[in-house]
This record gives structure tokens, sequence and C-alpha cells, in this order.
């Protein structure tokens, strides 16, 4: 019998949780199609493009999805287990309100491992992920607009004249380059032939000069200086053009062992690590908040508010508000020091934990819960009272 219930516990919380998944995931995706059109309109990019950058995309809401589907699941199903007197019905069997929380721990560790893998390893190849494809279709694009006895302005500090471009073989004749250094000084490359070359480096764009010359004027003491050339490839560098250097990536790009290493950076320079404190443990805390959605779910669910006016639905959307803007909240404090950064990351777990605690604990007992009865009744009070009757 009890591995009967559990089966049907595990089931009623399956069904609603993986439903909420599909649908916040794909809400998720809607909020990317403004990007996906723009992309296809201004890059051409094909299905494969597509694919990744959906791909890609999933890990950066997914890693928020999945624990607030996982509430909405609990929520719903003791809800209606509840409103349909089953809970009532397995009590009378001699089961506790802790024998109905194995199934709700089993679907818990699933989706905590899952979450976890998500946040630990998907999560910053995702971003990187993004940013190679963003790249390789702004690359692609510049690379493809340049056309014949025309001034191209798209690299950064350079200046590209073709005077005559092969479609098939993309083989450039004529070629004139003013390259503007970062002192001020002003190179020009004149070059027979050219020819875009593969990059080594995936965030790279090459150019390969043959039988040309390099003029250089020298601001100091106005000499002028030429240099011949065989051949000489030159490093065309685009605007907002990602790197690999550990340096150059954003926190949300970062692996583990790269917070590690930028937590002791900033110590050794003597700097705040407040900012990679965070996004180290939130790694850990965002899954985590499973467990404390498991702990709240059951005994909100199974408690009758004023006739069940109460939804699964809406109170999981009443929790995860409170939640995610108490974790902000505590975050923003963390990261201006106000507060201990391990602190601003775990407090909203441990907040919630121990108010879930409570709760499950007075509902274990059968005892009322006056915090639930004063919400039924300020709902109660709204939705009687009349619009402009001032009572």
């Amino acid at each position: 019998m009890p591995r009967l219930i559990n089966t049907y516990i595990f089931k009623e919380i399956s069904v609603p949780f993986l439903l909420s998944l599909v649908i916040m995931t794909f809400t998720g995706l809607l909020s990317k199609v403004m990007k996906l059109v723009e992309l296809m309109v201004t890059h051409g990019i094909g299905a494969s493009f597509v694919f990744w950058f959906i791909v890609s995309v999933i890990p950066s809401f997914i890693i928020y999805t999945i624990p607030v589907s996982f509430l909405i699941g609990v929520l719903v199903a003791f809800t209606r287990l509840s409103s349909d007197s089953e809970i009532t019905a397995m009590k009378s069997t001699g089961l506790s309100l802790f024998s109905l929380m194995r199934p709700v721990a089993v679907l818990a560790v699933i989706a905590y491992l899952l979450t976890l893998a998500f946040t630990i390893y998907i999560f910053p190849w995702g971003n990187l992920k993004l940013k190679q494809l963003l790249f390789e279709a702004a690359k692609t694009k510049l690379v493809s607009g340049i056309e014949e006895k025309t001034f191209y302005d798209k690299f950064k500090g350079m200046i590209l004249y073709v005077d005559h471009l092969s479609p098939k073989t993309g083989e450039m004749e004529g070629i004139f380059i003013s390259e503007t250094g970062e002192g001020g000084e002003t190179n020009i490359f004149f070059a027979e032939k050219g020819v875009f070359s593969p990059s080594t480096q995936e965030f790279n764009v090459y150019l390969k000069l043959l039988d040309g010359s390099i003029h250089r004027k020298t601001e100091n003491d106005g000499s002028y200086h030429i240099v011949e050339f065989k051949d000489y490839v030159l490093d065309l560098s685009l605007s907002g053009k990602p790197t690999t250097g550990l340096s150059d990536k954003s926190n949300r790009e970062l692996y583990l062992k790269e917070l590690l290493e930028r937590v002791a950076a900033a110590k050794e320079r003597g700097q705040s690590a407040a900012p990679y404190l965070i996004d180290l443990h939130k790694r850990f805390a965002l899954p985590a908040s499973v467990f404390v959605f498991a702990i709240l779910g059951v005994p909100l669910g199974i408690q009758k508010i004023r006739a069940a006016r109460f939804t699964g639905f809406s109170i999981s959307l009443g929790v995860v508000l409170i939640y995610y803007v108490t974790s902000t909240a505590l975050e923003a404090l963390g990261e201006n020091g106000k507060i201990n950064p391990v602190f601003a990351v775990w407090g909203s777990d441990i907040i919630f934990l121990t108010a879930g605690a409570y709760i499950f604990y007075k509902a274990a007992k059968d005892s009322p819960i006056n915090i639930l009865s004063w919400a039924g009744s300020a709902k109660d009070f709204i939705l009687r009272k009349k619009p402009g009757s001032g009572v």
C-alpha cells in the first residue's frame, strides 16, 4: 500500500511539473524570437544557427524554471489531493505527513541534480556558445558585405578598399587598407592580392596580403617609412569581439574552477571578491531551492484556506515572487558589502527553509497555521469590499 501511494503521489506531481517546465521553457524562448528574426534578416542565418542558438539560450532560464516548476507541481498535486479529501483518506490509514514526503523527496533529488548539472556545466557553456554564435554571425555578415570599388569601414580602426573581388574564390585584387593604431599613427597597406585566411583562434578574422607594401609616416621626426612584403597576415578586429581569456569572460561564462581563480586573484589584489563569491555559491544555492520548495509546498498544498479559494498555482506564484525578491535584495546587499556574500546567497534558502519547517511541523500536528488564516481573511476582505463603498 505505501509503495502504491508513493507511486501515485509521484505521478500526481510529475505531470504538472513537466507541463509547467515545458510551458515556461517555451515562454522563455518566445522572448528570444525577436533576436532570432533580427539575425535572420541582417545576417542570413540558417537552420544550424537557429538550433544552436536555442540550445545555448535555454540554460540561461531553465536553471530558474526547474525549481519553479517543481514547486508548482507539488502545490498543484497536494492542493488537488487535499480538495478531494484524498489526504484525509491517506491519513486515516495511518500514514503521516512525513510518509507522504517520500515521493516528493525523490522528485526533489532528481530536480536538484538536473538543476545542479545546468548551473555548474551547461549554463557557462551555453553563454560562451551563444557569444561565439553571435560573433560568427557578425563575422560572416562583415566579410560577405565587402564589395568591389567600395570603401568598407566595418572593421575596427581600419578602412578597406578592394578593386576586384572574385565571388567564387573570395580572392581580392588591388587592395588598399588604412589602419589607425592606438598611438594615432596611420599605416597604409597596398597589396596586389589578398584573401581571408582560416583562423587558428575562433574569435579572429585574418586577411592574408600578397605582394604589397606598408607605408608609415612618423609624427615625431616626420620621416616616411616603406616596407615591402611578399605575404603579410593582418588581424582584422571586430567591435565587441569576444576573447577566450579568463579576464575577458563575464561571471556567467566562468566554470567553477575559473570562478575560484577569480576569487583568489581578487583577494591577492586586495579587492572585494564578493561578486565572484556570490556567483560561485549561487551555482549551488539555486538548485538547493528545490528542497526548500518541497518543505514549503506540501504543507501549503494541504491547507484549506477559506474553502480552498487559493489554488496551488496562485500560491506557488506568491511563494516564488517573495523568494526571488528576497534573494535579489540579499544579493544586492552582499555585492555592496553590507552583509556577508555567502549569507547573501544562502540567506533566502535559510529563511524560507526555517519558515517551511515551521509550517510543515504545524501541518503534521494538524495545528492551524495563523499566517495562512490571516492571508485567507485578508483575501476575503478584499473580495467582499465593494468599489467606492469605503468599507
